[in-house]
């Protein structure tokens, strides 16, 4: 208001405003600012360093590649999940574009948006202290931070199941009637976002009914009607069943892989790597401590704020565990679905950390914790192995076919590289019925992989190429002259080049 009334009498007296509305900031809103600027830090400077992966080939390519209309209608035949955030990035797209950078930003303002909520979460809990440990936890959490970057919904689930989590903090509480359709109205978004939205709004909507009564109800309301719209095109998507692939492992695998990416992020199967769980032994020990701490040393009010988080958190694991465990065509639980819990998670921390009986311990946790978050990104942004496979670059170094070709790598790898390359490419099977004839034959491995048995491709091919992009290698196979041989679709895929499974890609290439 100050610097406002000031504009008008010349830039000196308005300079003199600014000065004076920021020395009646508090020190938390200067430092909740300078986390969120970390945040946008660590979000925004590599956020089209890596080229897109598997699910966000989907996004780019198959849901918002045309007009809006066609990009809901996708929604519901390609994807497995609401259409709130597709709608947010055909619109955003309009003007950033669809390259890594314009259509990943829409997460990054999401992940960035929702540090000072951690604020506000914190504060709700307990004081200003613990906001502004919640913020420094969110900004720099390894989980957060990639799917800030990453063109899916999943940071925007995030931040709406962190408002919804904070107006169920000040609608239990008592704050104001507005809380609760607040609440409402932010819940009823998270599910418009995510179904799996539904297991804390379910949890905190039981919660206020029970201690709230009929005020519950202005924001029940809204969330019930946000439902009954929703119910449709869930119950399709169901029925197509393209997440079905999930329960096709053990689920005690996949909430062990949970509990390691909540702390060092995507490091293992989604960028076709396997788990390393010595990764997470550091903050795994500081979450424990600080969850120790506010049990042993926290007076009455702490140990409530952090367990409510921690129910929250509870609910969003063990309600679709319940689930899968009963029905197990319907086990969803994987470690991206289940990102609800970890801001609540990251906010009980937080009380732990700055509980008033243990203040020096407390603070020795927090920093160990936000340190290793910090120093993790840090080294994940200059460490191949620990980002998504650079398909860009493989497609760059492939260019052109000259004849007709055939490439090798991993299946979930395959929707990218198509992408980059731009060449009419498509994915082929011994199951297709088709005889295919090729001149080169080039197999993509992770890591340096060993040479290709010529019982894989034919005795005529020879190796007339290696080559590296990132942590990708290219061995490059071909027939003399412009010879051509049948493709061995039965046999090329055998070669070990360090994925899960692999597949045949063509381009330059009918028929035959």
């Amino acid at each position: 208001m100050e610097a406002a009334e000031a504009l008008g009498r010349g830039p000196s007296s308005y300079l003199d405003g600014v000065r004076a509305w920021a020395r009646s900031r508090s020190r938390a809103f200067w430092m909740v600012a300078g986390l969120t600027v970390l945040a946008a830090g660590l979000r925004f400077v590599t956020l089209g360093w890596q080229a897109y992966h598997h699910d966000e080939i989907v996004t780019a390519s198959r849901v918002l590649r045309a007009d809006f209309w066609h990009a809901m209608e996708a929604v519901g035949f390609s994807e497995s999940a609401p259409p709130l955030y597709y709608a947010l990035a055909w619109a955003w797209t309009q003007l950033t574009g669809s390259g890594e950078f314009g259509l990943r930003s829409l997460s990054a303002v999401a992940g960035v948006a929702t540090v000072p909520v951690a604020y506000l979460l914190g504060r709700q809990l307990r004081d200003r202290r613990a906001g502004v440990a919640a913020a420094a936890l969110v900004a720099v959490n390894p989980m957060l931070v990639w799917y800030s970057q990453e063109a899916r919904a999943y940071a925007l689930l995030s931040l709406l199941t962190a408002i919804s989590a904070l107006y169920f903090l000040r609608a239990l509480d008592g704050r104001g009637r507005g809380d609760f359709t607040r609440w409402g109205v932010f819940s009823s978004l998270a599910l418009a976002t995510h179904y799996f939205a539904l297991f804390p709004v379910a949890l905190e909507a039981l919660w206020l009914l029970r201690r709230r009564g009929r005020e519950a109800l202005a924001g029940l309301r809204v969330v019930v009607a946000a439902g009954v719209l929703l119910a449709p095109l869930a119950i399709h998507q169901m029925l197509e069943g393209r997440a079905e692939w999930i329960g096709g492992r053990s689920l005690g695998h996949r909430l062990w892989e949970a509990g390691v990416t909540f702390t060092v992020g995507e490091i293992g199967d989604i960028i076709a790597r396997p788990e390393r769980p010595e990764l997470a032994i550091v903050p795994v020990l500081a979450i424990v401590a600080a969850l120790a701490l506010l049990w042993l040393r926290g007076e009455a009010r702490e140990r409530l704020g952090g367990l409510r988080m921690l129910a929250l958190s509870f609910a969003t694991f063990a309600i679709p565990v319940a689930l899968g465990l009963l029905v197990p065509s319907k086990d969803f639980v994987l470690a991206r679905n289940l990102l609800p819990a970890l801001v609540p998670v990251l906010a009980a921390v937080a009380v732990g950390v700055t509980v008033r009986g243990a203040r020096r311990a407390g603070l020795a946790v927090g920093i160990v914790l936000f340190a290793f978050s910090l120093g993790f990104n840090v080294a994940a942004a200059v460490t191949p192995s620990l980002q998504r496979p650079d398909w860009r670059a493989v497609a760059d170094r492939l260019g052109e076919p000259e004849a007709p070709r055939a490439m090798i790598t991993w299946r979930l790898g395959q929707a990218s590289l198509r992408y980059y390359l731009s060449t009419g490419s498509f994915q082929v099977a011994p199951s297709d019925g088709f005889r295919w004839y090729v001149h080169e034959v080039d197999f993509i491995s992770d890591g340096p992989a060993p040479a290709v048995p010529p019982e894989s491709i034919g005795p005529r091919f020879r190796q007339v190429g290696r080559e590296r992009a990132g942590r990708l290698h290219i061995r490059r196979y071909a027939l003399p002259a412009d010879d051509l041989a049948h493709l061995r679709l039965g046999k090329v895929d055998d070669p070990e080049l360090n994925w899960r499974s692999n597949s045949a890609l063509l381009d330059g290439i009918g028929p035959g």
